[in-house]
């Protein structure tokens, strides 16, 4: 049968499951330690069930990239952001200063507050070192769509093209920075002597994101 490619399309129960277990177990093992026995067994379904939706082991990873994909082109509106840069026009720098102060507020919520994000960690950090087939679904669906729109903001900001390397730089630069809160969570946790990021916290990071975007604001 194989997966289809749509990331938002329903899912029954089983096929759902096996997207979650894979997840779980590609980040924890890496994909060639992990064996759909493994997978069925996590999901508690029928090995036989990984054929049917997906082919095969492969065709099940490369799904599990689309789920995460998916995911956070959803959490992160992109599809709503790819809509307002494309209404009307170019933005004037005060609506793009607003959109780029609203897309990483948002951000800074989805990477302190959203759980799921956490469950897929490991997955995106090992397709981050070693890149395949896989990286190029997260990419070209997800992190690709971010780079793009916050670039397009910048450029509008700074006066540059969205392609100057200056541009692509200083968007990586901002990405990172609100990212470095998912991935490197537990040096700040132990730092601030808490078990988990509270209201206050995020509001702070909120705060300092938005501090460094000022460098933006027309003298």
């Amino acid at each position: 049968m194989g997966e289809q490619s749509n990331p938002h399309q329903p899912r029954d129960n089983t096929q759902e499951k096996l997207i979650h277990a894979g997840i779980q177990l590609f980040g924890e093992l890496g994909y060639k330690a992990t064996t759909t026995r493994m997978i069925a067994d996590a999901a508690e379904a029928n090995i036989g069930s990984i054929a049917y939706y997906f082919d095969n082991k492969h065709g099940l990873y490369l799904a599990a990239a689309r789920y995460i994909a998916g995911q956070l082109r959803q959490r992160l509106r992109l599809d709503e952001a790819i809509m307002a840069n494309d209404a009307g026009g170019e933005p004037d720098r005060q609506t793009a200063m607003a959109a780029l102060q609203d897309m990483t507020r948002h951000m800074v919520k989805v990477f302190t507050e959203d759980d799921e994000c956490r469950q897929w960690l490991l997955f995106v950090m090992r397709e981050q070192v070693n890149p395949t087939e896989a990286f190029d679904i997260l990419h070209a669906q997800a992190f690709g769509t971010v780079q793009a729109i916050l670039s397009t903001l910048i450029a509008i900001l700074t006066g540059r093209s969205r392609d100057d390397r200056r541009v692509i730089v200083e968007t990586h630069t901002l990405v990172g920075q609100i990212v470095f809160f998912l991935i490197c969570r537990e040096p700040l946790l132990r730092r601030l002597g808490i078990e988990a990021l509270d209201d206050t916290v995020i509001a702070i990071i909120e705060d300092v994101i938005a501090s460094h975007l000022r460098v933006y604001e027309a003298d």
